[in-house]
């Protein structure tokens, strides 16, 4: 999912776990879309890989 985010798709998925609530709850569906970095703002939900993870 992260890649095709990676190579310009807008991916729809859901998520399990309890991190986000209550922002996103477990197996919420959420989209993502690539953005241009520079357009982010405190508070935007990003996926972001740390070596070789993906959160």
């Amino acid at each position: 999912m992260a890649g095709r985010v990676a190579g310009g798709a807008t991916v729809a998925f859901r998520p399990s776990g309890s991190s986000m609530v209550p922002l996103i709850r477990s197996r919420q569906q959420v989209v993502v879309a690539p953005v241009d970095p520079s357009k982010l703002e405190v508070g935007d939900i990003v996926l972001a890989r740390v070596a070789g993870t993906v959160y």
